[in-house]
């Protein structure tokens, strides 16, 4: 579409004047006035004429003519704004009617002005003139929000792809933070665990190191003594006592795995009873005279997947607890049964019991319940239980107390098989 005013003020292609009208004399005379003012004119004689040549040649401005046989200027007006264009050239209505009903048809239909008949020549140039300027102004105004559109979307897709790329990087940052906190607070927890676990097992090394020592110095002063009850005695204390050091050792670098994350868990498919029987003939050895040991087992076939380091381990804690905390002696009971998808081992003392407040806090690390240092010479560093824990539930089983203060305790575990 032509932009220009007239050749003599810009140095464009003219701009392209329609003409519309059913009388040819009155087309003639518009012609000639708009060509000798640098137009391009060209000229229709029907509302349908017009409508098709304004869609091929889409002019810079329209002159219709109000009353035209088939279709008047007013149907044709309405229809010239329903055409899809980006931009509809003005339309000034010629008119021989000049009542306020006409005008306001006029104008209803879309036209942009109106003069009326006769024509005033100059009114018409002024007229088409400040159309023209204003259309162009208009399609100026129309390319440049349609620009600053293009540019708006631009950049809001800009910020939009930086805000996204923030927010990535302050998600990140925020996880990257909450790793360093955890790991902190990981290697804190660590830290802390160790070195309690040193300092308990400096004070739990020193019962059964003395004991080795005084049961040694004993042996080197009697050199020559011959082989008896006595000396039996001392050599049973010294072993006893080793084996207890190495217990202790063992359950530190459970612990200590486990908190790492390393700890060793291999499997065999072995015979549950037949495992806890060969556990029972060592433990006889561990016992007091005082306590009297029963085992009970169903006689069917028990294969289960275990650790059996790791089990044995957890096993012989529950059967050292029973005898530790049952200072009177008396029965420790352990039954061993089988069925279709689990195996249990349950051991019963008749010992002093786990209070009820207690309970839920018995398989923590370092924890001791509160009636365990009634029992004088019951060393223990509250990781028994802990461990015990650790292991079944890597075995994927579960572990039962039963308790009443004074009268025993039952622990059961129970394995999937």
């Amino acid at each position: 579409m032509i932009n220009s005013l007239s050749p003599k003020s810009q140095q464009f292609e003219p701009a392209l004047v329609l003409i519309a009208d059913d009388e040819s004399l009155m087309r003639m005379q518009i012609r000639r006035v708009m060509e000798e003012s640098g137009y391009q004119v060209v000229e229709t004689s029907n509302g349908e004429e017009c409508l098709l040549t304004y869609v091929r040649l889409q002019p810079d401005i329209v002159l219709l003519d109000a009353v035209m046989p088939e279709m008047n200027g007013f149907e044709c007006c309405k229809r010239l704004q329903t055409l899809p264009e980006n931009h509809h050239a003005p339309v000034l209505m010629i008119t021989g009617l000049d009542d306020k009903k006409s005008v306001d048809l006029a104008f209803n239909s879309g036209a942009t002005d109106y003069v009326t008949k006769p024509i005033h020549w100059p009114v018409l140039l002024h007229r088409v003139r400040r159309l023209l300027k204003q259309s162009q102004v208009y399609r100026q105004l129309e390319e440049t929000n349609y620009t600053l559109e293009l540019h708006v979307q631009a950049r809001t897709q800009e910020l939009e792809a930086a805000l996204q790329r923030l927010q990535f990087e302050v998600e990140e940052r925020k996880k990257a933070e909450g790793q360093v906190r955890q790991s902190l607070a990981k290697e804190k927890e660590l830290s802390d665990m160790k070195s309690r676990l040193i300092n308990t097992l400096s004070h739990e090394f020193r019962t059964p190191l003395s004991l080795i020592s005084l049961a040694s110095e004993f042996l080197e002063m009697k050199p020559d003594l011959p082989e008896s009850e006595k000396r039996s005695r001392k050599f049973s204390q010294i072993r006893a006592n080793v084996k207890r050091i190495t217990r202790i050792l063992d359950d530190a670098l459970t612990i200590n795995r486990s908190e790492s994350g390393n700890i060793l868990f291999h499997t065999t498919s072995v015979d549950f009873v037949s495992f806890c029987q060969r556990l029972v003939a060592e433990w006889q050895f561990l016992k007091e005279e005082k306590h009297e040991l029963q085992f009970q087992a169903e006689e069917i076939s028990s294969t289960i997947p275990i650790d059996m380091g790791l089990l044995e381990q957890a096993l012989t804690h529950l059967f050292v607890n029973a005898i530790r905390y049952s200072p009177e002696g008396g029965e420790v009971q352990i039954i061993v049964t089988a069925q279709p998808s689990f195996v249990s081992f349950r051991i019963c003392d008749r010992g002093i019991g786990i209070p009820e407040e207690d309970r839920p806090k018995i398989f923590d690390k370092f924890y001791r319940a509160s009636n365990a240092n009634s029992i004088p010479g019951s060393p223990g560093a509250g990781l028994g239980l802990s461990i015990v824990k650790q292991v079944i539930d890597l075995h994927g089983g579960k572990i039962q107390v039963e308790s009443e203060l004074d009268r025993g305790t039952k622990m059961t575990v129970i394995l999937p098989r």
